[in-house]
Formats: structure tokens, sequence, C-alpha cells
């Protein structure tokens, strides 16, 4: 564009009020003290939405003005020929609004869960974008719908999202703001483009298979050997230069088998078909080497088919219902609620029993019998009942039966023998006794149980921890790289575009100079025998500095071959 073109948009400009024109005094430069011209974005209020309108000003596609169509329901426009949409009318729909309507697969809890992980993800390989200089510079004048990273990661955490597609508009409306802001050139546009791109490919991936992408993420123990709804096929796939390996599979393409494979690092790549083997091939006839990594592999996808049996029979039991983990903690909680009602009608049931029914020795009577009161053949009660008749006292057979069935396990025979014994006996028994060292035995046992499983379990979190505080750190060293990489590329551009500069600058003086010293040289006569400057003509090309020169060419060559006339 011509200069004075820009001259006469830019004043259009400022009598519109988007920019003013201001006067400044040179700090620096060959204008120093001299007074300049320049331009600055006129202060914008934010409260003040009057002059935005209900729709944006630019193109969501190209994001440039013009002649645009708007959206009926929401502020986005687009220009007719970047309009993906047939129908232009009145009622004009964007694709984002239609994509928006589309029925979800995935619960809201769980999607927002899984954008929780991408805005992670996408923050990570971006922190220029965390919150972008709309607000400070001035620039949200132009902006219709302000959005960055850190407010979509607030969105995630308050389950805002339904659906991937809404996610993803907002993605592209971060890039559309920053078109607006900073042109289609530059290091942040580039960087939100890269942004754009790695997001479509995470809700790719989400639309492929959740279970995976969530397990990718969260990282729980054995978290590749996790089965996934519905199951990947499992094959033994061989790239070039390798053994064939076991492997899932992700998906098929025209390509070929898209695999990850088992192992320590679970990579991915594309396979031909012809280097794909059903996994329940021999061994044998693969010709395979047995490495450590190898048996690493084996060793994580004969866990995963177990946890796949394990999984499939869970289903055959549920009868096709499908289980929210974060609904389990409520299931055990009612649970517990049953069991403990249950428990208080069965003591009060019992409780009725001893006071109409029960003699001094704990058995009932004929009359009793006769009279069908509710009868426990397997609880054997105390010859104390009687003394307290209008409290119930809890004897220790009580408490041995009720912690039996508590912990689920099964009596001892010693127990079994015990009770056949008190039963058989009527009177002169020593019943508290008895009961009394089977309750130690058995408070003896849970004890000893209790002290083994809490040194598993603090074995089990000890070595989780350790896991996770190597992963976490191995996390850590890696963004802290990638960070450091960045800044140092940055840098070394910036030092490379400077040395460039400077570089062309200093070659442009010395070519002046030098055309300077030519034409200074070619203005000047020269000494024939000495090459300095002369001061003495002799002929049409010969010159001397002094006589002495002269003298010593004539003598030498120039008296058979000087043109100058002689009377």
């Amino acid at each position: 564009m011509p200069a004075a073109d820009i001259e006469e948009q830019l004043q259009y400009a400022v009598e519109d009020g988007l920019i003013m024109s201001y006067k400044a005094v040179a700090q620096k430069g060959s204008n120093v003290g001299l007074e300049q011209e320049g331009y600055r974005i006129a202060p914008y209020d934010d409260e003040d939405i009057s002059e935005k309108g209900s729709h944006d000003w630019y193109c969501f596609n190209c994001h440039k003005a013009g002649e645009v169509v708007e959206c009926t329901e929401c502020w986005r426009v687009f220009h007719v020929t970047c309009a993906e949409e047939e129908d232009l009318s009145d009622n004009f729909i964007c694709s984002l609004c239609k994509d928006s309507k589309k029925q979800s697969r995935i619960k809201r809890k769980a999607l927002n869960r899984l954008l929780g992980f991408t805005v992670i993800r996408l923050k990570d390989k971006s922190k220029e974008l965390h919150s972008f200089g709309g607000h400070v510079e001035g620039l949200n004048r132009f902006i219709f719908n302000y959005i960055d990273l850190n407010m979509m990661e607030e969105m995630t955490m308050k389950r805002r999202y339904r659906y991937l597609e809404q996610f993803f508009a907002d993605a592209r409306t971060i890039l559309h703001n920053i078109f607006i802001c900073y042109g289609e050139c530059g290091f942040i546009p580039d960087l939100a483009g890269i942004m754009i791109r790695d997001c479509r490919y995470d809700l790719d991936e989400i639309r492929q298979c959740k279970d995976c992408y969530h397990h990718s993420n969260a990282k729980p123990k054995n978290w590749f050997c996790q089965p996934c709804r519905p199951a990947h096929d499992l094959v033994f796939a061989k790239q070039k230069g390798f053994s064939y390996w076991p492997a899932k599979v992700i998906k098929v393409t025209q390509e070929g088998y898209d695999v990850r494979f088992f192992g320590s690092l679970h990579q991915r790549a594309t396979i031909a078909s012809s280097a794909i083997r059903p996994i329940d091939i021999s061994l044998k006839q693969l010709m395979l080497k047995r490495t450590v990594g190898f048996n690493k592999a084996m060793k994580e996808l004969s866990l995963h088919q177990q946890l796949l049996e394990s999984a499939a029979q869970d289903t055959d039991e549920q009868s096709g219902a499908e289980n929210d983990p974060d609904d389990e903690p409520e299931k055990e909680e009612q649970n517990e609620k049953l069991a403990k009602v249950h428990h208080k009608k069965f003591h009060h049931k019992r409780h009725r029993g001893d006071d109409h029914g029960c003699d001094s020795s704990g058995f009932k009577s004929p009359s009793s019998r006769s009279q069908g009161v509710h009868e426990d053949s397997h609880l054997v009660s105390s010859s104390e009942d009687q003394v307290h008749a209008g409290a119930r006292v809890f004897s220790t057979s009580d408490v041995a039966v009720q912690a039996t069935k508590k912990s689920g396990r099964p009596q001892s025979r010693g127990m079994q023998t015990e009770e056949g014994e008190k039963s058989a006996t009527v009177t002169g028994c020593n019943c508290d006794v008895k009961f009394s060292r089977m309750f130690e035995e058995y408070k003896n046992q849970i004890e000893a149980d209790f002290r083994v499983d809490k040194e598993r379990a603090l074995k089990e979190l000890e070595e989780r921890l350790r896991k996770d505080c190597e992963e976490d750190k191995q996390m850590a060293l890696s963004r802290a790289m990638t960070s450091v990489q960045r800044e140092v590329e940055s840098v070394r551009l910036q030092t490379e575009e400077k040395c460039k500069e400077e570089y062309f600058e200093e070659v442009k003086k010395l070519t002046d100079k030098h055309k300077r010293e030519i034409s200074l040289a070619k203005k000047k006569q020269w000494c024939y025998n000495c090459e300095e400057e002369a001061m003495y003509h002799c002929c049409w090309n010969t010159s001397y500095c002094s006589i002495k020169c002269q003298q010593e060419h004539w003598h030498h060559e120039h008296k058979r071959m000087c043109r100058r006339k002689r009377n």
C-alpha cells in the first residue's frame, strides 16, 4: 500500500476514535531531540458495550473485516465465501452452533475431567496464551468475546462444558482474538496455530477412546493394562528393524494399523497390515528373542488379559449395567446403613425371645416352642440372661457370632465343637470360660491379620508414593527442559536476526566507503614508476611524483615509448 494511502487510512481511524495521534521527542537514533508524530490505540472502557453491538466485527474463519453474515444463535459472523453452510438466509446458523446441538456420548462430569487434562497439556506447551495482552494493551476494543486458557481451565473445574465441540469453539476463539490483536505473522500467532492443532488432536483422541485418554493422563497404577470400553484388539506388530511385539490396536486406517505397544515406553506407530499377527499365534512361529523388554511387555499383556476377563465377569453379573467409579462410595454407604438396620431388627427380635420364651439355662421351654416363638438355633445365650430382666445383656457368645458375621469368615472347628457341647449340656456348663477363651483367640487372630494387612498396605502406599514422586519429578524436569529450550531458541533467533541486521548494515557502510575511495582514486594521477601520487606530467598516460622517478623510468624504457612531441 502506498504511503499516502496509509496516511489517509490513519487519519480516518483517528477521526473514528479507534486510534489517537500524539507527538513525542525522540530519545535515540539519528533523530534524537526531534519531535515526531506517532499513533496508539485510544483508551476504551470495558463497561461501555454499546459500541461493540450484538455481533463481532471480523469473520471467524479468516479473521478479517468486510461484509459478513451474522449467526442468529451466537455472536460470530462469516464472509459469504468463508461460511461452510449453503443456507445463508436470515435464519443463518453457523456450523459451530449446529455441532454444539449434537448429543454427547460422554457424561458431563467425565467430559470435563477429560477436558481438564487437555487444558493442562495445552498450557504446558503455550504459556504465552495463559492470558494474552488484550486487556493490558487496550486491544479489547476489537475483541468481542475475550477468553484464554486460564478461563477455559476454570470452566472445566466448574463443569461448564457439555460437548467437545463447545471446548474446541473456545479454543478457536482464542486463535481468532490473537489474529485480530497480533496479525497473522509472528511468534504468538504461530503458537496459537500450534495450540489449535494440539487441541484438535487431543479431542480426536477422546472421541477415539476416552478410557485410553484418561488412563494416559491420570497415570494410575498399571494404567496401560486397564481395560477400555469397548476393549481394543490385541495383536503382535512388527516394526522395521525390530521383532514382533504385543500391542493394542487403537484404530484401523487406510495406511495400516495404528497400534500402541506394551512395554516401558508404550510407543505408538502405524504398522502395515502385512506386519500384523493375531495375539493367539504361537511364539515359536514368530521366532522371538526373549529380551528383558519383551518379557516386561508380555507381563503387561498377561495382566491386561486378566483385567479384561475380570471386567467381563463383572459385566455379566451386573447384567450390562454400567457403573460410575464416582458412585461406588455412595453404594457402600447404603449397604452399611442396610446392614445396621438389619442388625438392630435382629437383636430386637432376640431380646423379645429371651424375655418371653427362655429359661435360666438359655433354652426355650416346650410351651414357648408350641406357641411358635422366634427360634435362633445357631445362637447360644448365657445363664445370666434372667439376672437383668429389664435390660438386654450381650454375652460373649453374641459378640463372637456378630464379629464372625461382620468379618465374613467361617467359624473355626473348635468354636463349632464347643457350641455343640453347649447345646448338649443343659445344666452345669462353664460357658463363660469357654467363650471367653474363644473370644480371646479370635481377637488375637483379628489383630494378627490387621498387622499383616497394615504392613502390606503401608508397603504398597510407599511404593505408589515413590513412583508418583518419580513421575512428578520427570514431568517437572521435562516441562522445565522444554521451557528452557523454547527460551533458548527464542533468544537464538533474536540474536541471529540482530546479527544479520548489523552484518548487512556494516556491509552497506563498507560498500559505500569503497565506492567513494575508488571514485577519489580515479580522479588523481599516479606515478608510473613508484605508484605514488604524481605531480609531473610527461605524456598521455604517464606521470611522475619526482624528477628521480622520471629519470629512472626514462632511461629504463620510456624514452623508446614516449609520445610527447619534442621541438
